[in-house]
């Protein structure tokens, strides 16, 4: 892929095309690529041509092949189309940001019916040990949150809070967040999802956003897809 045709002003619209498609801004382009903002605001300015480890990071981030970059023969554009059509019903931006203190659990915490685990960043065995500590408490809570006191729903949040603040301590945040998703051919069927995403501290720490590609046969519900 090294020999594709590389046009600017072409590179340019794709990089904003296919943001807005997912409804991202620079900033969580470039955090999802692992690039910066600036740089996400050079490939989009259309006047100089990126080089191929930028486009890579780009294409990686939002889950398509690099090729999506070249200018394109009219049959492959349709093809490129239909590809960018059935990952945005199948991928979403979800908001996190760490728990720090039992009200970042204790007000944000819904009742929901999977949790999806991102643990990859965690190497260590003590911190490794506290993510799963973490994880059987949310397990316990499944089911239970909805019908607990709020006196008891504080006491579990405080005990989630405690141990994040422990991992904290050992150089990774515990980021917190929640979306939905639908069954393809069962519309009816919408589930609430909880993620749990166990990062480095360094560069993580605040608000972000992860990007979660749904596995078949589930997809984003059509009112959560973003708005082109």
């Amino acid at each position: 892929m090294e020999t594709m045709e590389r046009d600017a002003a072409y590179i340019a619209s794709q990089c904003k095309f296919l943001r807005k498609k997912f409804g991202l801004t620079q900033e969580n382009l470039a955090e999802i690529a692992g690039l910066t903002t600036r740089t996400i605001q050079e490939v989009e300015n259309g006047r100089h041509v990126p080089d191929m480890q930028t486009l890579l990071s780009i294409s990686r981030g939002v889950g398509f092949d690099v090729a999506m970059f070249s200018k394109p023969t009219p049959e492959r554009e349709r093809r490129q189309q239909e590809e960018i059509d059935g990952a945005l019903r199948q991928t979403i931006l979800v908001p996190t940001s760490p728990i720090r203190t039992a009200n970042d659990f204790f007000s944000r915490n819904r009742e929901w019916h999977a949790i999806m685990i991102d643990s990859a960043a965690v190497a260590a065995k003590d911190a490794l040990e506290l993510t799963v500590t973490i994880l059987e408490w949310m397990d316990d809570l499944d089911g239970v949150w909805g019908i607990s006191t709020p006196m008891q729903r504080l006491g579990y949040a405080t005990s989630i809070a405690d141990l994040c603040l422990e991992l904290e301590g050992l150089g990774y945040l515990t980021h917190f967040g929640h979306f939905r998703q639908q069954h393809m051919r069962d519309r009816g069927t919408i589930l609430g999802v909880a993620l749990l995403a166990f990062l480095p501290k360094a560069g993580h720490d605040g608000d972000r956003y992860s990007l979660v590609t749904l596995d078949d046969p589930w997809e984003v519900p059509v009112k959560d897809r973003p708005k082109v």
